[in-house]
């Protein structure tokens, strides 16, 4: 008749691969989570820099523009930081939706994005 144990091993097995995928997608909705604020942020400064006022006049708006397009690259790299720890605990074993070099390609392109809306927000 069998052992019986086999159907409960391999349906624990399914659970823990679902839990991990669920647990997987969530990280990726986390960090496009922060990404999204990360470039509200540096639009928005990058608004207020350039809007209120031409460059050297109304200084003030210039430094919030500033403060805000620094947060958002602070958002770039908390989600960059945060979603590779919660990857190191999801295991070694867990498939990554978002390919390790696209991550790279992408903080870096945010960031570089980020230091010329800081230009333009200064200049």
């Amino acid at each position: 008749m069998g052992d019986g144990n086999g159907g409960g091993d391999r349906l624990a097995k399914e659970r823990t691969d679902l839990a991990q995928e669920r647990t997987l997608l969530a990280n990726e909705r986390t960090f496009s989570a922060w990404v999204r604020t990360g470039l509200a942020a540096v639009v928005g400064g990058l608004a207020v820099a350039r809007l209120f006022g031409p460059p050297g006049e109304l200084w003030i708006a210039q430094v919030v523009g500033v403060i805000l397009i620094l947060t958002g690259a602070g958002f770039y790299a908390a989600a960059y930081r945060s979603y590779c720890e919660q990857c190191q605990v999801a295991g070694r074993g867990a498939a990554r939706l978002i390919p390790e070099w696209f991550l790279h390609v992408l903080v870096i392109a945010l960031l570089v994005s980020t230091a010329f809306a800081l230009y333009l927000a200064i200049v």
